[in-house]
This record gives C-alpha cells, sequence and structure tokens, in this order.
C-alpha cells in the first residue's frame, strides 16, 4: 500500500507523491478529481472552508462533508463519507481522534486515497487507514501539493 509521509515542515514543503495521486492533482485531470473534505466548515477562518474554497478555485468537483451543515461555500453538505457517493480523494481536515473514528467505519471502497491534513492524524490513524485503501497520504497539505 502507498504511503506519503512529509517531513515536519509539511505545510511548506513539497513532497514525492504517488504517481496516481499526482495525477488526480494534475492540472489536466482537475475537473475529473472528486475531493471530499471531511471538517468542512462554514466559519471563513477554518482550515476545513479555507481548503473547500481553494481546491472549488483550483477546480476539483468539492464535496464537503460534515453531519452538522446542510450547505458549505454554497456546497450540498454531506453528513458522512458514505453519503457523498464515490469519491477520488477524501481529504480529512478534523482532530486525530475523529479521523481515527471515520476510518474505523469506512469499507474501503468509499475513495481511492486517504489524505490527512497536517493535525488530522496520528500514527495509528495512518496504521489504520493503510488497512483501508491502496493509497494513504499524512502530512502535506493538499493546497501546497495542488499548486
Amino acid at each position: 500500500m502507498g504511503l506519503a509521509v512529509a517531513p515536519e515542515t509539511a505545510e511548506t514543503s513539497r513532497v514525492e507523491l504517488p504517481s496516481h495521486v499526482a495525477d488526480l492533482l494534475g492540472r489536466t485531470r482537475r475537473q475529473g478529481t472528486i475531493v471530499a473534505v471531511l471538517g468542512a466548515s462554514n466559519d471563513r477562518s477554518k482550515f476545513g472552508n479555507i481548503i473547500v474554497r481553494d481546491l472549488v478555485r483550483k477546480g476539483f468537483s468539492v464535496r464537503p462533508i460534515n453531519p452538522h451543515a446542510s450547505e458549505v461555500c454554497g456546497l450540498p453538505c454531506h453528513p458522512t463519507l458514505a453519503a457523498a457517493g464515490r469519491i477520488h480523494i477524501a481529504d480529512f481536515v478534523v482532530p486525530p481522534e475523529v479521523s481515527r473514528r471515520i476510518v474505523s467505519d469506512l469499507k474501503g471502497s468509499e475513495a481511492d486515497v486517504l489524505w490527512f491534513q497536517p493535525g488530522s492524524f496520528d500514527a495509528e490513524v495512518v496504521a489504520l487507514a493503510r488497512t483501508k485503501v491502496p493509497l494513504v497520504v499524512a502530512g502535506p497539505c493538499i493546497m501546497v501539493e495542488a499548486e
């Protein structure tokens, strides 16, 4: 199973991603790439909102995930990852304990890639994620990698 883990300075440095992930983020493929943002928020100061806006601006199809919102950034919000339908990348912007709970419930067919933003994972979350999907990215910021 593929794994990309960034150095401690993940927020500002780029890492070498598996080719499938790099293809999903590539400029020519963006419109067809569906990214679910777990922890999407209507609070413009939170990363769950900043990431949604950034990915939409860059041309990705974004599906916000938040059980407490019906809409985020003008997009329909889904209560769970399973409710969002098939996606390519599940981007986690939630605390590690929430990531752990969500990943535990996954069947493995919901997403091709589980992407954990800085602060959304620990070693246990990453180990669990690797049992669910073929590709796990832990540490790099999706906004930086999708430049």
